[in-house]
């Protein structure tokens, strides 16, 4: 009978081990807060969210910092155009934007934009890395986001989730 027992208590902890960790699930979210325009260098994300609307832009285009500013809520720079969004001339015009600047697929934090002294070339990888966000302040005050895929596992849904953060966190700098 003792051994039974033990048996089953054994199989019941072994059991309660067992099932879905929370952490690793990611809800279905959607952004469903205030209106937000946001400019894209490069290809627009394919998503189907009804209060943000995304707009084309060249880098020609965001050298223009006072109507950027005066236009947009955020401004996204895809994958594709990280290097020629880490050229020197660009980091004075991400200093001089009054809305937060998000490098998507960035593997190498925002450093390297914002920085004269740093390249994305010589930037050291960060672990866990998918978006980085920069605002400039007043002075060399500055605020910055890092956004990580999930378990470092990256599905659409996973995806989904981050814009969604940085929806949230371009609503918060709005207000």
């Amino acid at each position: 009978m003792k051994k039974l027992l033990m048996g089953s208590l054994i199989a019941a902890t072994a059991l309660a081990g067992c099932g879905v960790d929370a952490s690793t699930q990611v809800k279905d979210t959607s952004y469903d807060g205030t209106y937000l325009k946001i400019g894209v260098i490069g290809e627009q994300p394919d998503l189907q969210e009804k209060n943000v609307k995304f707009s084309t832009l060249s880098f020609e285009e965001l050298e223009d910092t006072n109507q950027i500013s005066s236009q947009f809520d955020a401004v996204f720079i895809t994958k594709d155009n990280l290097k020629q969004a880490d050229e020197e001339k660009y980091v004075k015009v991400y200093r001089k934007l009054d809305v937060p600047t998000f490098f998507l697929e960035t593997t190498k934090g925002f450093l390297p934009f914002v920085s004269e002294d740093l390249t994305y070339t010589n930037a050291s990888e960060l672990e866990h890395s998918y978006a980085s966000g920069y605002l400039q302040g007043k002075k060399d005050r500055y605020r910055y986001w890092e956004y990580g895929l999930n378990n470092d596992q990256k599905n659409d849904q996973i995806i989904k989730d981050v814009y969604s953060q940085i929806f949230k966190t371009v609503a918060e700098v709005k207000e």
